[in-house]
């Protein structure tokens, strides 16, 4: 084999060399051996100390939940619950109700009972209500539509006793619950609650928290004289320098302090708080800044919405949960006490339900009306049959739904006032009630006033006659009066945003003494016709509008995009923390959709508590609402503030309902699986197309809309 050479093995390793990669290999695997025994023999003798240290931990920080007391209503008391509501919009505003602490062993008047608390949440479930979560109340604060009869429940300071008393009870309820944290006292135990309690009701979706200051719930020395103020909304005494802190160091330590309670939040895992409560429910006006230094200004630029027990200011109240509230981004809330009855409690949320302007005979409604002229006196005697209730009183005021119409506009008063006699005596209708744009319309025998702010604006000379008739309209800006059908006193308020002018109703009446004050005879309140919006910008045409192209815009407040998945011909809400989500598509474009069919497959209700619903004409003053739930129809019509129910359905019980809704400008009407119909009259508006779903607890899977389409029909 020639060119070539022969192929040979390697040779082999010397002995010596072979020997110690053996002893290596084997001081490798002795050492590894080794290790994992040393190892586990640590943790055989620790894992004594660890859960040692465990138990100690959960005893210390992990109190025991307490067996709750459970409500049964009988029939006479859910009876009584549910006539709270009647006459009450199935959609509006919700009310903030506040608590403290949930405890037996504090006899406080700030502290609920459970037993008390169960009635309550049982008395609120009977009548109707469910509770929002804070990403709820949110999107309705930034405009989204008012969702169904809600209450949003919060409470302060996070004491232990949420976890070891409420928590079971709003499980039982299908309720949620929403702290406002102290993060400093978080794990001062055994009053607060821990940071492994607090980890635990978030987990459960049943609880949300907010902020309550890091460590400013305190009072301290504000003056010189040594007078205590809330540590956050005063300027504090600096006693080694005998002064008060100055614009800058009260500035610093409340910024200090906010992102002290930020940085808590985000180090223990909770979402970042959106709502502040002021401590002791102390805001600017009560404390001791100097001019042009809010507090408010300085907690805006942090948290969505800042509330408070008690106005800030009693000469321009603080407005419950309203449109107007959200524009100012602060509110007030209902607080619960030891001695709140649970019919008590409906009692006053139906006082502070937002409802729409319209009553036929207000004066027939007594409990309707609060006292506003410095005195408790209920009743309109002084104001029907020309007697006051005591022999020195001389004047008396009284406001009709005080709370409930803090975001009316765009309505009509119709007035007739008899017994002027000599012109010594006088009544006056109050309209825009308890906003910066006041109106006091007054007349006497011979003459007709408007005030604005305490001064005359306008005067007119009346024909003598000891009775008048007055005719007032409230629209946007401009406040117009007609007295005797004829005399016109007329107002426009300028440089106060629309928000600062809605307003309610109120009526006076004085007399000088020796004389009977004047009565009124008539009273009516009615809603102005409303005239649909303007669509601004770009059009979208109704004839191929996408509604379930995965890139279709569905909005759940102006600016904001709802939390909707679009795909294989499906809308499935996203959010997992929520209770209802809502979203319309491209409302600022469909406003001029009129005559036309939307129709769709709503599915996955197999839970009867679960419910969704489409809507039509959005953005008009008639949005018509077609929600279902597994056996149910319900149809609501109103605006996106307020909606009454007015109609229902028992349905076949199933899991899917295919739904039609026809609109035009004469009518509506309304199919379920081709056999359930329903129809309404119209009133001419105009608009787009909306889904809304809505469960009681986030456990329940959301409800889909399937093959949702909009198609044109003739008028009819």
């Amino acid at each position: 084999m020639t060119g070539t050479q022969p192929l040979t093995k390697p040779n082999p390793p010397p002995d010596g060399l072979r020997g110690r990669t053996r002893r290596g290999v084997r001081l490798v695997t002795h050492l590894w051996v080794r290790t994992a025994l040393i190892l586990l023999a640590m943790a055989v003798l620790l894992v004594p100390f660890y859960a040692a240290a465990q138990h100690y931990l959960n005893q210390k920080y992990m109190s025991k939940q307490n067996e709750t007391p459970v409500t049964y209503l009988d029939a006479t008391a859910a009876a009584a619950a549910q006539r709270t509501v009647r006459g009450l919009p199935a959609a509006t505003a919700p009310v903030v109700l506040t608590y403290h602490d949930i405890n037996t062993r504090n006899p406080s008047e700030y502290v609920v009972t459970p037993t008390a608390f169960d009635a309550q949440l049982a008395a609120l479930e009977k009548a109707g209500y469910r509770s929002l979560t804070s990403t709820e109340f949110v999107d309705y604060l930034k405009g989204g539509p008012a969702p169904p009869r809600s209450v949003f429940i919060t409470f302060d300071d996070g004491a232990n006793g949420l976890w070891v008393n409420a928590d079971r009870i709003l499980a039982r309820h299908h309720m949620h619950g929403t702290v406002f944290l102290i993060t400093s006292r978080v794990d001062d135990r055994p009053y607060y609650l821990s940071w492994r309690e607090i980890g635990r009701m978030a987990g459960s979706g049943r609880w949300d928290f907010q902020s309550h200051t890091h460590g400013m719930h305190t009072r301290q020395q504000t003056d010189a004289a040594g007078h205590n103020g809330s540590a956050l909304s005063h300027r504090l005494w600096l006693p080694a320098q005998h002064r008060l802190e100055t614009r800058t160091e009260y500035r610093t330590r409340v910024l200090a302090d906010i992102g002290k309670n930020l940085d808590a939040f985000k180090s223990h895992g909770l979402p970042r708080p959106q709502f502040f409560a002021y401590p002791f429910s102390e805001a600017t006006e009560r404390g001791n800044l100097p001019p042009g230094l809010t507090l408010q200004g300085l907690l805006l630029r942090h948290y969505t919405a800042l509330m408070s027990n008690e106005p800030p200011n009693p000469l321009e109240p603080l407005a419950a949960a309203s449109r107007r509230a959200a524009a100012d981004r602060t509110m007030q809330r209902l607080e619960v006490l030891h001695s709140t009855t649970a019919h008590g409690l409906l009692d006053k949320i139906a006082a502070w339900t937002q409802v729409p302007p319209v009553a036929s005979h207000p004066l027939a409604e007594p409990a309707a009306w609060t006292p506003n002229d410095g005195t408790d006196r209920r009743g309109l005697t002084a104001f029907t049959k020309r007697r006051f209730a005591v022999k020195d009183q001389h004047y008396a005021a009284a406001e009709y739904r005080a709370l409930g119409s803090v975001d009316w506009t765009d309505y009509r008063v119709n007035a007739t006032v008899t017994g002027l006699g000599d012109g010594t005596n006088r009544a006056a209708v109050v309209v825009r009630s308890r906003s910066r744009g006041m109106v006091v319309i007054s007349v006497s025998q011979g003459a007709a006033t408007l005030e604005v702010g305490g001064r005359q604006r306008v005067v007119r000379q009346l024909a003598p006659s000891t009775s008048h008739t007055l005719s007032i309209s409230v629209r946007g800006a401009t406040t117009t009066a007609r007295v005797d059908g004829g005399t016109e006193l007329h107002w426009t308020a300028k440089g106060i945003p629309a928000t600062g002018l809605t307003g309610g109703l109120g009526i006076r009446v004085g007399s000088n003494p020796g004389t009977a004050p004047p009565a009124f005879s008539a009273l009516r309140l009615s809603p102005l016709t409303q005239k649909s919006p303007a669509a601004a910008g770009i059009r979208q045409a109704m004839t191929g509008s996408a509604l379930m192209a995965p890139s279709a815009y569905w909005e759940s407040a102006p600016g904001v995009r709802a939390p909707f998945q679009v795909k294989d011909g499906a809308i499935t809400p996203l959010d997992r923390s929520a209770l209802s989500v809502y979203g319309a598509y491209q409302p600022a474009r469909t406003r001029h959709w009129t005559g036309y069919t939307a129709s769709g497959t709503i599915s996955k209700l197999y839970d009867p508590s679960v419910k969704a619903a489409i809507l039509v004409k959005v953005g008009s003053r008639q949005v018509i609402g077609v929600q279902v739930s597994h056996s149910r129809l319900e149809v609501l019509s109103g605006d996106t503030d307020s909606q009454s129910l007015v109609s229902t359905r028992a349905l076949k019980a199933a899991g899917s309902h295919r739904l039609s809704v026809t609109t035009t400008q004469r009518s509506t009407v309304i199919t379920v699986d081709g056999t359930v119909r329903v129809k309404l009259p119209a009133q001419g508006q105009t608009g787009g197309v909306a889904y809304a779903a809505y469960r009681e607890t986030n456990r329940s899977s959301w409800p889909t809309v399937a093959h949702l389409v909009v198609v044109p029909v003739a008028a009819g």
